[in-house]
């Protein structure tokens, strides 16, 4: 049965007052296929089917769930019932999810877990969501240098069966002050002499992070020394824990979903499901920059308005101004995404060197495109024009002013998507709020203005 088909089969169910029957049908599936269904279900259904639903059944789902569903959890299950499940999830995925209930059962919920756990879980809990610290995890191997691998191997095996473990990659060395030696394997110990130190047989860690950074510094280094996870330090070396590849992983999802949305213009992430998020809360994160454009086209309406005598002397003008402006915007959206890619991978650094190359670069890519654009610009212009005006020489006209505004428009949009990422950057503002809507506005302003005093050059219309 299809996803749709099942959350219609459940709505029916809880609304027919058959909740156990609605639960029944959705226990048997997937972990993330029953979340997908809660989150499809009107409010008030679901809040009756989650006093039926055993929390064990999505545990590894809780901690993604969006705020809206999290707060009808605690208000409809008990806080024991909670705490029981949570007990058993990593460290990082519980600190998430208490982050999201409300303020008043913070820390209640914290009470109701073990002592040791609850202080390591409220530890996580003071970084910011965005950052290093809260999505890393304090449960990994970690030993003094002055043991030997025997008592390495023997502990970390006790502690293994009794699940004190979230990451196996590798074991951590640190010395007497906590500071970070380097790192190992079981793999590497199990070959090695049972009275070495195990100081002896580790390897220094290619890169650390702090746990205030921002998590997408995390992924970049993950994906730059090719890392299955990021070991994290305080300011003094002293290790905290990592960020490990299923972390990881995530972080770039989401940081992807972001930059993407920044991208179309929305400012605001969506932090929840768009399933669930309410079309006013959806109104408000968009419209700011609608309204931000829709300002900016005045502006560009202004401009056309100041050459209204040539427009009324060759009014076939007016046809090509959609065909130029969409050209213009195109090259600079497409200027900006590459500038963006590079700043977000760490290939572009803002550097006078870099910015230079950029320049140079896209100079020369605009050119090369323009060596192609041109003859199809000036034919375009020129046939739509003596077609409609049956007059070779102001056909010619045409076709020469819209090849020169194609020229410098294309040029200038080039330019403008890509240094206005690097130029955010430096103002330490995300580039990716470079958006495309915002650059083919810049880009249709300049279009419109190089276009029309080009076209009152050429007809000397005073």
């Amino acid at each position: 049965m299809a996803s749709a088909e099942i959350t219609e089969r459940v709505s029916e169910l809880v609304e027919q007052g058959r909740v156990e029957e609605a639960w029944s049908l959705l226990e048997a599936l997937p972990q993330h296929e029953v979340a997908d269904v809660l989150l499809r279900l009107k409010s008030e259904v679901r809040v009756k089917l989650l006093s039926v639903v055993n929390l064990e059944k999505i545990s590894d789902e809780l901690a993604k769930l969006p705020l809206e569903v999290i707060s009808e959890i605690v208000s409809v299950k008990g806080l024991d019932d909670i705490a029981r499940v949570l007990v058993k999830l990593p460290v990082d995925e519980v600190a998430d999810f208490i982050s999201k209930t409300p303020s008043r059962v913070r820390g209640d919920l914290l009470k109701l877990l073990p002592r040791e756990f609850a202080q390591t879980v409220a530890s996580l809990m003071k970084f910011p969501a965005e950052s290093v610290g809260g999505v890393m995890t304090t449960m990994v191997p970690v030993f003094p240098g002055d043991m030997t691998v025997g008592e390495v191997l023997d502990t970390y095996i006790q502690k293994a069966r009794l699940g004190f473990y979230e990451s196996h990659y590798y074991i951590y060395v640190v010395d007497e002050k906590g500071l970070l030696i380097g790192y190992t394997d079981v793999k590497t110990l199990l070959i090695k002499p049972r009275d070495m130190k195990i100081s002896k047989c580790t390897l220094p860690v290619k890169v650390t992070t702090h746990p205030f950074a921002d998590r997408e510094e995390a992924a970049k280094l993950a994906i730059h020394y090719d890392l299955l996870e990021v070991p994290v330090v305080d300011f003094d070396g002293r290790f905290l824990g990592v960020v490990t590849l299923d972390d990881l992983l995530d972080v770039i999802s989401s940081e992807y979903a972001e930059d993407l949305l920044k991208y179309a213009g929305i400012t605001e992430a969506i932090k929840g499901s768009y399933v669930i998020e309410s079309p006013f809360r959806l109104a408000l994160k968009r419209v700011p920059v609608i309204l931000y454009l829709y300002l900016m086209n005045a502006i560009t309406g202004g401009i056309v308005a100041t050459f209204e005598d040539v427009i009324k002397r060759v009014a076939l003008l007016a046809a090509f101004m959609p065909m130029l402006a969409d050209n213009s915007g195109n090259i600079g959206a497409q200027s900006s995404a590459i500038v963006i890619r590079g700043l977000v991978t760490g290939e572009i650094k803002l550097s006078r060197g870099d910015i230079l190359m950029i320049l140079v670069k896209e100079f020369l890519t605009t050119t090369i495109m323009l060596s192609i654009l041109i003859p199809s610009s000036f034919t375009i212009g020129f046939v739509i024009s003596y077609l409609a005006l049956r007059e070779v020489i102001t056909a010619l006209k045409i076709a020469l002013v819209v090849t020169l505004a194609l020229i410098t428009s294309c040029y200038v949009a080039d330019v403008v998507g890509a240094l206005l990422p690097i130029l955010l950057a430096k103002l330490r503002v995300d580039p990716a709020m470079a958006s495309a809507p915002v650059i083919t506005t810049i880009a249709d302003a300049a279009t419109v203005t190089v276009y029309f005093v080009i076209a009152t050059l050429l007809f000397q219309v005073y």
